[in-house]
């Protein structure tokens, strides 16, 4: 499904940060409140862990886009660890010490129109039901806006496709260990995907109960999931230099 709908990008123009740090604004401001929208009146949500130009390779950007409309739906950010701390680490703190390369998983968001029906969190996941096997609703050729409100499926398939990003991009650049504050509604989403995740700290107060996650890239990499993803993340500059001249964008 996912090479079908969608594409990810990495955002390593300010064109592309741009429209990461609104897509964030969109959720975490707009939509749920987490954040105060009148810190950002570029309506352009960052903070200190995020890159400060081309050359900040501290923090990674990912964009999901709807192949068939071009709407921009979707975020994720990885920060590396640089002997210091990760941004968890501000809300709780890890049962171990961080002794290979690292980076953690945050700003995990999609907008509201994919969201739907459940609205309350950043990723759509229905926090009283992490079924994956409830009723799933016939795919169709141009019928893919009624497919995102029906099928239960689709939000964990964005979420799939930025780990399969960030998967790529681990291996890539020697990342062994991924950490993520989340609650246990999608941990366990994780969990029944085949994903072993190891809980690494105590539970925390932070827009809701969350806990400090680990997982093992190696092991990541192995799980079958892949087998349904065959497109690589794409830069953002190769969109840009597509749009103007025309020429369609390869996937890695």
């Amino acid at each position: 499904m996912f090479d079908n709908y969608f594409e990810i990008f990495l955002a390593d123009t300010q064109e592309g940060r741009e429209i990461h740090y609104n897509i964030r604004y969109q959720v975490y401001c707009e939509e749920l409140g987490y954040e105060d929208s009148k810190k950002f009146p570029d309506q352009q949500e960052f903070d200190q862990w995020d890159p400060k130009d081309d050359q900040d390779q501290q923090s990674i950007l990912f964009l999901v886009r709807l192949k068939h409309t071009k709407q921009w739906i979707g975020a994720m950010r990885l920060v590396h660890y640089n002997d210091h701390k990760l941004p968890l680490e501000e809300n709780t703190s890890l049962n171990h010490a961080i002794n290979s390369p690292a980076i953690e998983i945050s700003r995990l968001c999609i907008v509201k129109d994919i969201r739907k029906p459940y609205l309350k969190n950043a990723y759509g996941i229905d926090e009283n039901n992490t079924d994956e096997n409830s009723p799933n609703t016939a795919e169709k050729e141009g019928d893919s806006i009624k497919l995102f409100y029906s099928n239960p499926k689709v939000k964990s398939t964005i979420i799939w496709g930025l780990f399969h990003a960030s998967s790529q991009y681990s291996i890539a650049n020697n990342i062994k260990k991924w950490y993520l504050l989340t609650n246990r509604a999608l941990a366990m989403v994780i969990k029944r995907q085949g994903f072993r995740v190891e809980q690494v700290g105590a539970s925390c107060e932070h827009r809701g109960q969350r806990a400090p996650y680990c997982f093992d890239v190696d092991e990541i990499q192995s799980n079958p999931i892949w087998d349904n993803f065959n497109n690589n993340y794409q830069l953002y500059s190769s969109l840009q230099q597509q749009e103007k001249t025309g020429n369609a964008v390869k996937y890695g």
